[in-house]
């Protein structure tokens, strides 16, 4: 069998050196970057009491991948105090939560440097009292948006990986269902197109 060695060895030698080629050739794949904004804050404008909100401090995780200039991952928003007035004169503050409906997904284009992401979440209402009896929530448990809202947001800064990103983008706020006697006053007061939305990524 030792006739045979040799040829075995030579088919092996340039096997492995085609292999080391093909290696060398193929283009290198860039692992997603995980960046996460721990210190996201900014406002909202509800367009129809035309009433400013608050951002709390927040957080979103991103997974970006630069070979195919996607971003993936979530946003968890603190939940928004507002404070309305019902018929123009009874002062009541609200709270509400944001509850994602899937993740979030974007796309990035460090060249041009532009970033867009978008989310889905509908309102929860936890919480509406009257000033004056801050312990009286009015509203059921089960106070929502009868659907999904849709919010893109792009960038208003330059897009610069580790410093702080603004972005900007508007969305819709669909009736309310399940507030009890509060239902059709909330959707009056609260539903309907043009709310802003600017978060500051940090």
């Amino acid at each position: 069998m030792g006739y045979l060695r040799r040829p075995i060895m030579l088919v092996t030698t340039a096997l492995l050196g085609a292999a080391a080629t093909i290696a060398v050739a193929a283009p290198a794949q860039a692992a997603p970057i995980n960046i996460d904004f721990n210190k996201v804050t900014g406002t909202t404008h509800l367009a129809k009491p035309n009433v400013d909100v608050t951002v709390p401090t927040s957080s979103v995780k991103t997974q970006i991948d630069l070979d195919t200039n996607t971003v993936t991952g979530s946003a968890n928003l603190s939940d928004l105090t507002a404070k309305l007035k019902l018929a123009n004169l009874i002062g009541v503050t609200s709270t509400v939560k944001i509850v994602p409906v899937g993740g979030l997904t974007g796309t990035i284009d460090l060249g041009a440097s532009k970033l867009s992401t978008t989310t889905t979440f509908t309102l929860q209402v936890v919480d509406v009292h009257q000033d004056a009896a801050p312990k009286l929530n009015l509203v059921k448990s089960s106070c929502r948006t009868v659907r999904p809202s849709t919010l893109t947001l792009n960038n208003t800064t330059p897009v610069e990986l580790f410093k702080p990103i603004t972005m900007v983008g508007t969305y819709t706020i669909p009736r309310f269902t399940g507030c009890g006697l509060l239902t059709p006053l909330l959707s009056l007061l609260l539903s309907g197109p043009n709310n802003t939305m600017t978060l500051t990524l940090e």
